[in-house]
Parts: structure tokens; sequence; C-alpha cells
């Protein structure tokens, strides 16, 4: 198997959407874990949250999630959680996602997730988040 190259150990700001609970309950699991502080966060729906994206519409901010590195590099959907994960120590699910052969499947599996994240929201993301905030102790990111 191939696996991608991660990139070197930078910070990260991770662009998410604030008004849906799993990816809030996903924002706080990983601000849980980043104990070297290595993660920002960044609500796309609050004002001015895209400056540091040029030319990134919300629109576009909220079909995927966003990432952008120290060094300026931006990194959309599948790659920014393979990022994610590796800064705060899930190595294996970071090499995981870094498999060349198995990008179709998680590019589109993200994809469906995304275009529907409010529906599993209503289903599952009040409970995500209790779980979460229970697990990490924190309440916000």
């Amino acid at each position: 198997m191939q696996f991608t190259q991660p990139l070197p150990q930078k910070t990260l700001t991770l662009f998410y959407d604030g008004d849906c609970p799993l990816c809030r309950a996903e924002m706080i699991y990983l601000s849980a874990r980043d104990t070297s502080g290595r993660l920002g966060f960044v609500d796309v729906r609050q004002n001015s949250a895209l400056d540091s994206l040029e030319g990134v519409s919300c629109e576009t901010a909220l079909a995927n999630i966003h990432a952008k590195t120290s060094d300026g590099q931006t990194l959309v959907g599948v790659a920014a959680f393979q990022v994610a994960y590796g800064l705060v120590g899930l190595s294996t699910l970071s090499k995981l996602l870094g498999i060349k052969a198995l990008q179709p499947i998680f590019k589109y599996a993200y994809s469906m997730f995304a275009k529907h994240r409010f529906t599993l929201s209503r289903l599952l993301g009040g409970a995500a988040l209790t779980i979460v905030k229970k697990i990490t102790k924190k309440e916000n990111i």
C-alpha cells in the first residue's frame, strides 16, 4: 500500500460549521486531545472567520471542512482531518486516511457526510455532543 506524505508537524487551523452539532462534537474532541496547542478552531459562520482563507466563500467553507497550515497551505475535506488527527496523536487514523488506494472511498464517504450532516445531526448530534463533553470534560472549543 502507498501512503500520501503527511505534512511535517505544523500548526493547523480548522474552519468548521459551528451550527452543526456533529461538527462541534468533533472539534471539541480534537481540542481536548490537542495537549500541545497545535490546532486552532474557527467557526465559519462568525464575522470575519474566512479572512485568512482568501477566495473561499462561506458557502464553499460550509460544503467541506477547510484547514490552513502555518505555512499557508489550504487543506479541504479528508486531507484536513488526516493532518489534524496526526497532530493530536491519532497517528494510526491519520495514516489510514493517507492510504492512496483508499482515498476515493474516504473522499466519497466524507462528501456524503458533509452533504447530509444536518440530517445526521438531528438524529445523532445531541447524543454525540453529550458524549464528547462528558468524555473530554470540555463544554466548548
